[in-house]
C-alpha cells in the first residue's frame, strides 16, 4: 500500500506535527504501508520543523519518494532531501541559503542569548551537514552555497545531487 502526503506553505512547527502524528496512524494502525510518497511545493520556514521532519522520514521502516512542484526554498530543502528518490517537476526552482532565525524574546540576560546563539549555530551546522551528505558535496560547499544564497533549476538542481529525476507529469495513484 502507498501513502501520499502533500505539503504546500510554510514550514513550522504545525507542519512537523500533523505530518508526523499522521503518519504514525497510518503506519501502526495494523496494516503497514511499502511507501511513502511526499509532494511539496514550499517557500521554507521554521529549519528547527523541518529538521525534525527530515530526521523523521529518514527513520520510517517505509521508503520515501519526494516530488517537488513549482518550489522548494530555504527549509523545504531539507524536507524535499529526505527522499530516497527526489523527483521534481520540471520547471520547479530550489533556493538554498543560510536560513533566518527568530528568537523568541527580545530582551533577555545574556547567557539566554548565547544559549539561543549556540542552538542556531547548531542548526545551521546540521542543515549543512544533511545537504552535504545527501548531495554528496562537502561541508565546505555546501556552506558557500548557503553564503551566497543560490538558486537552481530544475536541471541545475539535478546536476547538483539535490534531484534524481526531472518528470513532466505527477504521477498517479496505482
Amino acid at each position: 500500500m502507498n501513502l501520499y502526503y502533500t505539503i504546500t506553505g510554510g514550514i513550522n512547527v504545525d507542519t512537523a506535527h500533523q505530518l508526523i502524528i499522521w503518519m504514525n496512524s497510518q503506519i501502526y494502525s495494523g496494516s503497514t504501508p511499502s511507501k511513502l510518497t511526499l509532494f511539496i511545493s514550499s517557500t521554507g520556514g521554521d529549519i528547527d520543523s523541518a529538521i525534525r521532519i527530515y530526521t523523521y522520514l529518514k527513520g520510517l521502516p517505509i521508503e520515501v519518494e519526494t516530488i517537488g512542484f513549482s518550489q522548494i526554498d530555504s527549509a523545504a530543502n531539507i524536507i524535499f532531501l529526505a527522499g530516497k528518490n527526489r523527483k521534481v517537476l520540471d520547471g520547479c526552482r530550489f533556493f538554498l541559503h543560510e536560513g533566518t532565525f527568530t528568537i523568541g524574546h527580545q530582551t533577555a540576560i545574556l547567557r539566554h542569548l548565547e544559549e539561543s546563539l549556540r542552538v542556531l549555530k547548531e542548526l545551521l551546522d546540521r542543515s549543512v551537514k544533511i545537504v552535504a551528505a545527501e548531495t554528496k558535496k562537502t561541508r565546505e560547499e555546501i556552506a558557500d552555497v548557503f553564503l551566497e544564497g543560490k538558486i537552481y533549476s530544475s536541471s541545475e538542481a539535478l546536476d547538483f545531487g539535490i534531484v534524481t529525476e526531472i518528470i513532466d507529469k505527477l504521477p498517479t495513484a496505482i
